[in-house]
């Protein structure tokens, strides 16, 4: 208990007992503003609290992660392999002796994408003990946490998000991103599309609040590449067709179709609807979908052939096998080698250094020491670095693969007309 707090009760034990005005009927009346009254209130939420918080706080033995995660929204469809990859390596760590002789333990939230639950949840993180937390939900979940992230002096790390908007602006001196960044994703498009020799382009994307922000800022450098946007489209997150949608993108005759989505049923759909009434017309995808294996198969049969999509999978990075080959052992439905797997392990053995080299110091402090930490994912040259002023962790765009889909609508080789360098 804190010194402070039975200083607290102390002093409200001393206070000199007051007689109660009565009413003519000879019952007590009630103090309108009576400070015992203020104070024994007080008095009885603040115990409350420390007895709440002794009872939930983490043990002398313990490091207390904490994770926000999506079971219900749109960012469900790709949670999941994050929370595998992150469970692996607490259990890794753990096992091999935990951090500075204590134990990790990992304690999660589902916030449903919904951002009007996410500070709540933060902040229930924090009264369990968390001193970080990873935020394995929607960007848009992510930036609503900022400002409980700053004021609770608690990291919070987002291991699978794009958006740079987490990381700048107002409240966001405690949280960072590992990336790339979409506008990194942009870029990479952007150079793939000029060398494929397309002119024009159609964006088809949901119409969730994680996404939307997406659009412009992957768009600006296509736009910039000299490719035109003849058309964009939104799609409901909980659409059963999508045929009108298509139509309109199908009358702009785009050389090729981006889509932008939080991947699952809702893109599977439009894949679908895309290869049926726009055969032969190129197709690329955000990145998303290319790593939900459990969402591949809601797609028609070859409609994911030819499917150009952002990935993290780098067939020359050998710590990327090591992983693969734990998760496999490790078992479950989200076992399969994503980029989100990949990068859910990764934040928690970023978390570890930061740990490690903490010191005297803060975790943030020691957090933005972190340098050329050699990532799971990407290739194998690609590191990730955080400061004081850098707080997006990728150390260039070599984090990112470009993949394509195979008419099994399965990831096949590598797209050979362009790549992310570092």
């Amino acid at each position: 208990m804190r010194s402070g707090v039975g200083q607290r009760l102390r002093l409200g034990a001393r206070e000199p007992a007051r007689r109660d005005k009565r009413d003519p009927q000879g019952k007590p009346q009630k103090r309108k503003n009576d400070p015992r009254r203020r104070r024994s209130v007080a008095v009885t939420i603040l115990s409350a609290a420390v007895l709440a918080g002794c009872a939930a706080g983490p043990s002398s033995d313990t490091i207390v992660i904490g994770m926000i995660k999506d079971t219900s929204g749109p960012a469900s469809a790709y949670s999941p392999y994050v929370t595998a990859g992150v469970e692996l390596a607490i259990k890794q760590i753990n096992a091999s002796g935990g951090v500075l002789g204590k134990q990790l333990e990992l304690v999660s939230e589902s916030d449903g994408s919904d951002t009007s639950q996410t500070p709540v949840l933060v902040r229930k993180l924090a009264g369990k003990g968390a001193g970080v937390v990873l935020m394995n939900s929607g960007s848009a979940s992510a930036v609503a946490a900022n400002p409980v992230c700053a004021s609770n002096e608690l990291v919070c790390l987002s291991p699978d998000n794009l958006s740079a908007a987490i990381v700048t602006g107002k409240d966001t001196g405690h949280t960072y991103l590992l990336g790339p960044t979409s506008a990194g994703m942009g870029t990479a498009y952007a150079k793939g599309m000029t060398n494929a020799g397309i002119k024009t382009v159609a964006v088809v994307a949901d119409d969730s609040s994680t996404i939307q922000p997406y659009v412009p800022v992957l768009a600006k450098p296509i736009k910039e590449a000299g490719v035109k946007i003849v058309a964009e489209e939104k799609i409901p997150v909980n659409a059963a067709d999508v045929s009108a949608q298509i139509a309109r993108v199908q009358a702009a005759k785009p050389d090729a179709v981006l889509v932008v989505s939080s991947g699952g049923q809702t893109e599977a759909l439009v894949q679908t609807a895309l290869h049926r009434m726009m055969p032969g017309v190129p197709r690329f995808s955000g990145a998303s979908f290319g790593n939900q294996p459990t969402a591949w198969p809601l797609a028609g049969p070859g409609a994911l052939d030819g499917l150009v999509y952002v990935g993290s999978v780098h067939p020359d990075n050998p710590r990327t096998q090591k992983v693969a080959a734990a998760l496999k052992q490790q078992g479950g439905q989200h076992a399969e080698l994503t980029a989100y797997g990949l990068q859910g392990y990764d934040s928690v053995q970023i978390v570890k250094e930061a740990l490690q080299k903490q010191g005297s110091g803060t975790l943030n402090q020691a957090l933005q020491s972190v340098s050329g930490y050699q990532s799971h994912y990407g290739s194998s040259a690609f590191t990730i670095s955080f400061g004081p002023s850098k707080h997006v962790g990728a150390d260039g765009d070599c984090g990112m693969v470009l993949g394509t889909f195979g008419a099994d609508n399965t990831p096949g080789p590598a797209w050979p007309v362009s790549q992310p360098a570092c």
